[in-house]
């Protein structure tokens, strides 16, 4: 290959694509790269983020397409460009290394490493004079004082050692006195106005308040429930949302869900899926089922591959300007809407509140259907008929526009985070179509991403080019889960443990007794990594351990069980403190802390009762259901022409229920 000039052009990641073009020398990473970079005694150059990066285009634009900067960034180094979303595990070692220098990171992230790919100097965007300096700078040093750039070499491997530490613990005291304190911490940490958590940008966190609302329903906790529906709410009603298509973006660069920084992400709306079934089913609130069924119609009509899987994400950009699809002129809207233009104007705010840059407006809700009905003397028949027609005709007018570009990939891990947000859709719903989505994108993986052994992470134009990482497999093994509760599919269950053995085979570390994030088949750079802190996505170790306790319960495998408590050991003591970071672990907590149920309900209707019970939000419980006994909490409990529910804890049961009615008493 030569690698005197850009070779991106047969690369499948779109992110990757959209620099084929630059005067840079870019390669994509592969072994082969690293060796050319060792002969040539050049470091290297890492530059990672994605597609649908706003600040990654800025630099792009700065820097990458210039001549003047591209001629010094070939001349001394070797140029890596890499797709954050297709290689995590590149992207959360250098990022851990930007992290350790300046305390910060973000994207796009910039990475300086010998030629071997070890780290000596990173940051994230860099304005042009600014990069060409720096540019300067780290070749010198490379060059002419290779002591000192070993010096940082080991410096940074020391802090990315220290900070992968996780030391097998021996014990724990799982308590409910150290869960409370843990929320009377974390309250402290709520919006009680604009919902979330008071800081801004403001991210949406689903997995956060999806523990926080189950905390709240089962200690009563009137604080945590009205907490998270003021985060639903508002949420719903903010800029964040898409009033007009449906769907979310990524975050809110304000406090009040108001600006969004415009990119649309897969994994976001999987999540929220999720989120506003399982607060529809507490609620009941309309507005939550307004929210799924356009975010479902959004992810059908904008993200939905011929294979019946999903893409990756959308553009905040569109015709070089963020946001510039998405928001209006306050002449456009009058101009569409016409005589209806000033309700319109009130119930989205098209006024100094709504208004954004260059006279451009978000629409955003302030109040609920109900108030602004009462407000502005209207029926709430007739409001909703007008929100249905002003949607059709904004969206007609939208669609002239030219879109945001469109992240074509398909990613293991994201499908799955999807499967998982339309079957609980479907529970609180009722709606066939989502879990033929769910199902049909799940048939998609395990024919063209698992081949018995490996579970790749990335398909486009019918190429798989990556194994999987941690969260790929545990995400997908959830996914698995997930399915078998809602259908009641055996072979969902018995391929999430065929599955999970391979989790043991690969990823698993008998030192601590937690699963590393690369395979072993794979050499680590630095160090062997493992994530444990949940961000805007929960970590791959703690949906492990959720998934082994899960698994134990149903399978009746006590070791499964004690893997996850152990995993839970080895980070109880960083909880506390910041639960944000381990919230899907606090989900875990609670499991071995207070009364967890398994719903067994055998014979010839169980998978109608299980729907119907499944209406309810029931966090702390597994679902089996059978037609015969084929699993061992089915054994010995088919009763002759009855579908009989049982309601058991710690493999103890109470007698067997025969109505809905009767479970949802005793459950209550």
């Amino acid at each position: 290959m030569n690698y005197k000039q850009n070779n991106l052009k047969t690369v499948t990641s779109p992110y990757l694509q959209q620099h084929k073009n630059n005067p840079v020398w870019w390669q994509s990473w592969s072994d082969e790269v690293i060796e050319y970079a060792k002969q040539e005694n050049k470091p290297l150059l890492i530059s990672i983020g994605y597609s649908a990066c706003h600040w990654c285009h800025v630099m792009e634009k700065q820097s990458f397409e210039v001549d003047e900067v591209a001629e010094i960034m070939n001349n001394y180094f070797v140029c890596i460009k890499i797709d954050r979303e297709e290689r995590p595990d590149l992207d959360a070692l250098y990022m851990n290394v930007v992290q350790l220098i300046h305390q910060s990171g973000g994207w796009p992230l910039n990475v300086f490493a010998l030629p071997d790919g070890k780290p000596f100097y990173g940051g994230t965007y860099f304005p042009k004079e600014q990069w060409i300096e720096l540019l300067d700078n780290i070749q010198q040093m490379y060059h002419n004082n290779q002591p000192k750039t070993m010096e940082y070499v080991d410096s940074i491997a020391n802090g990315l050692n220290e900070m992968e530490k996780i030391e097998l613990k021996n014990d724990s005291n799982f308590s409910k006195n150290k869960i409370k304190d843990t929320f009377s911490f974390w309250k402290q940490q709520f919006d009680d106005e604009w919902g979330g958590f008071n800081r801004a940008p403001k991210f949406m966190l689903p997995n956060a308040w999806q523990t926080i609302l189950r905390y709240g329903l089962q200690n009563k906790d009137e604080n945590c429930l009205i907490q998270t529906k003021i985060t639903l709410d508002r949420m719903a009603f903010g800029g964040i949302y898409d009033q007009i298509k449906g769907g979310f973006s990524r975050y809110s660069v304000d406090a009040y869900w108001k600006v969004p920084h415009f990119e649309k992400m897969l994994y976001d709306n999987g999540q929220l899926l999720s989120l506003y079934a399982n607060g529809y089913k507490i609620f009941g609130e309309k507005e939550y089922k307004n929210i799924i069924d356009e975010t479902v119609n959004w992810l059908k009509d904008e993200m939905l591959s011929p294979e019946n899987a999903f893409y990756a994400a959308i553009d905040a950009d569109s015709e070089g300007e963020e946001g510039k699809y998405y928001v209006w002129t306050s002449n456009e809207l009058e101009n569409v809407l016409k005589e209806e233009y000033d309700l319109f104007s009130k119930y989205y705010n098209v006024n100094a509140f709504g208004e954004w840059e260059n006279s451009k407006n978000i629409l955003i809700r302030l109040t609920d259907d109900e108030d602004f009905c009462k407000a502005n003397n209207i029926s709430i028949e007739n409001l909703n008929s007008k929100i249905k027609h002003w949607k059709q005709e904004l969206n007609n007018v939208r669609n002239q526009r030219i879109k945001p570009h469109r992240d074509e990939k398909i990613l293991t891990c994201w499908n799955s985070i999807t499967i998982i947000g339309l079957c609980d859709a479907y529970q609180a719903i009722e709606n066939t179509t989502y879990l033929d989505l769910a199902e049909n994108c799940m048939n998609f993986i395990l024919e063209n991403q698992w081949n018995g052994e490996i579970l790749f992470r990335n398909y486009k134009d019918r190429q798989t080019t990556i194994p999987g990482f941690l969260d790929d497999y545990t995400l997908t093994v959830e996914a698995l889960i997930k399915l078998y509760e809602t259908t009641t599919k055996i072979n969902y269950i018995e391929t999430a443990e065929i599955i999970t053995k391979e989790i043991f085979n690969q990823f698993y570390n008998y030192k601590n007794k937690m699963f590393a994030y690369k395979s072993h088949y794979d050499t680590p750079l630095v160090n062997e990594t493992f994530e444990i802190y949940d961000n805007v996505i929960s970590s791959s170790n703690s949906i492990m351990a959720n998934n082994l306790f899960r698994l134990g319960k149903i399978l009746n495998n006590d070791e499964y069980i004690k893997h996850a408590k152990q995993m839970l050991m080895n980070i109880d003591d960083k909880i506390e403190n910041h639960p944000s970071g381990f919230a899907n672990w606090i989900n875990l907590y609670l499991n071995f802390t207070f009364p967890f149920k398994e719903i067994v309900v055998v014979g010839n209707e169980n998978k109608d009762y299980i729907k119907k019970i499944q209406n309810n939000y029931i966090p702390n419980a597994i679902f089996i259901g059978s037609k015969k006994e084929d699993l061992e909490l089915t054994k010995n409990r088919l009763i002759d022409g009855k579908t009989s529910i049982y309601i058991c804890e710690n493999n103890t049961c109470k007698l067997p229920l025969y109505t809905i009615e009767d479970a949802y008493k005793y459950l209550q």
